[in-house]
């Protein structure tokens, strides 16, 4: 029951998207007055449907995306041409055309996020509060700049930093920077430098500072050490071996103690308990078999309209970075493709994300959409950015490209398009089984 209503979700995530991104198509297509044969939400043989007026718009078998097809679009004779064929219009009309899908998406990502400022969205009251330092990740690059839980980060490369929400906007978006970090310790203002490296898995920018989170514990597998000890969900953890202990430290406590005794202090009903627990060893790891949340008040925080319009246009700015930043890791190789969510992990990720609020939800839809509108614009054939490339190095040279040479790149990018998505499909399969990889092809041991 849990596959269908993650595979009901994910289509209705991808139902909005892929339907705005071929409106956009349609729109300009009619706009140019071309022929619009058929609107299809998915690919393969058509299931159902409705002609209205000259198109066809139709549901077909696999909704793993969508199309317009466009008169003249895949057979068109240049000896006789009809004037509502996508191929007899000029080049700047055919750009409009195409272009319009991934603007729209765009737009599209702009406007949710545009309607949640105005609503009011909800975020954790620590971003607006000053940008102390809770918790140092040893060996990170905020641990080799000499800082200390409770230093106050003051500005960062002469701006000033107001708030926490400020100081991890400006972490995320500049890998590799280098920051001249002026902070306050107990009073007196001290300065140093930072160089931003990279999350290993988001492939962010990482410092390694943390607010001060406290945790609570989310849920607990069957049979483990936490079990045995008497621990439950909603267990807030606040010490170890009597030592205060944030979020982002638990984890690395549990780890290194492996096969040997702690004392963990909780809080349940508000009422203090101190349990003994012996972590497993595990992939060389302690573990005591829980998953951790960090937990903080939060806030709704609600804007004008036209700071809704700026937060919305940072938001858009932010998620671009970040996607471009992933991108270009992927390219050199410091990230595997691995790394990437197919319709099965965005399946999952579109559940969470309904359960958790519809803020949340279509915050997903809009950054899902945000990156299906860029993407489409990359050079690569069989992508609109792709098709863009062809008529903007014909407009260059001033004449078409032979037909044959054209339609091998399309076919090529396809390929490579289709072979994409199979590892992709495929990756998301590896991240539910034990083995990953291995369990599919067992060679690779």
């Amino acid at each position: 029951m849990n596959i269908i209503y993650q595979f009901l979700t994910f289509l209705f995530v991808l139902g909005i998207i892929v339907l705005v991104h071929e409106f956009g198509h349609y729109v300009a297509a009619r706009l140019m007055k071309i022929r619009v044969e058929v609107f299809s939400f998915g690919f393969g043989k058509r299931l159902f449907g409705k002609k209205i007026g000259a198109t066809d718009f139709r549901v077909s078998l696999f909704p793993l995306g969508g199309y317009v097809r466009m008169a003249g679009e895949e057979e068109y004779d240049p000896q006789n041409p009809r004037p509502d064929e996508f191929m007899a219009k000029n080049r700047a009309q055919k750009i409009f055309t195409l272009l319009l899908g991934p603007i729209m998406n765009i737009v599209l990502a702009f406007v949710i996020l545009t309607i949640i400022n105005l609503n009011g969205v909800e975020k954790e009251k620590y971003r607006f509060e000053s940008p102390r330092l809770g918790y140092v990740v040893k060996d990170s690059p905020a641990a080799k700049a000499d800082l200390r839980c409770g230093d106050l980060i003051v500005s960062i490369n002469n701006q000033r930093i107001k708030n926490w929400e400020e100081l991890e906007y400006m972490t995320h978006t500049r890998v590799k920077d280098v920051f001249q970090i002026v902070y306050q310790r107990e009073g007196k203002q001290s300065q140093t430098h930072l160089t931003v490296s990279s999350q290993p898995y988001y492939e962010i920018g990482y410092a390694g500072w943390y607010y001060g989170f406290k945790t609570r514990i989310d849920a607990i597998e069957p049979g483990s050490p936490a079990e045995r000890a008497g621990l439950k969900p909603d267990d807030e953890i606040v010490a170890i071996n009597q030592q205060p202990v944030y979020f982002m430290q638990i984890t690395d406590v549990i780890e290194v103690n492996a096969n040997k005794q702690i004392e963990l202090s909780i809080l349940r009903l508000k009422n203090k308990l101190n349990l003994t627990v012996v972590p497993e060893m595990k992939n060389n790891r302690g573990k005591i078999g829980v998953s951790l949340k960090p937990i903080g008040p939060t806030m709704i925080v609600r804007y004008g309209f036209f700071r809704s319009l700026s937060e919305s246009g940072k938001s858009l700015v932010n998620m671009t970075t970040i996607l471009f930043q992933v991108l270009r890791k992927m390219i050199v190789g410091k990230i595997s493709v691995k790394s990437f969510s197919g319709p099965i992990e965005i399946a999952r990720i579109s559940q969470q994300a309904l359960e958790s609020g519809f803020s949340n939800f279509f915050m997903l839809i809009a950054f899902i959409s945000l990156q299906l509108g860029i993407i489409n614009l990359f050079p690569i054939p069989g992508l609109d950015g792709g098709h863009l490339l062809i008529f903007t190095i014909e407009a260059i040279i001033r004449r078409d490209l032979n037909q044959k040479l054209k339609t091998v790149m399309i076919y090529a990018g396809f390929a490579f398009l289709i072979s994409l998505m199979v590892f992709i499909i495929l990756n998301d399969i590896a991240k539910t089984l034990p083995n990953g990889w291995q369990s599919i092809f067992p060679f690779l041991r």
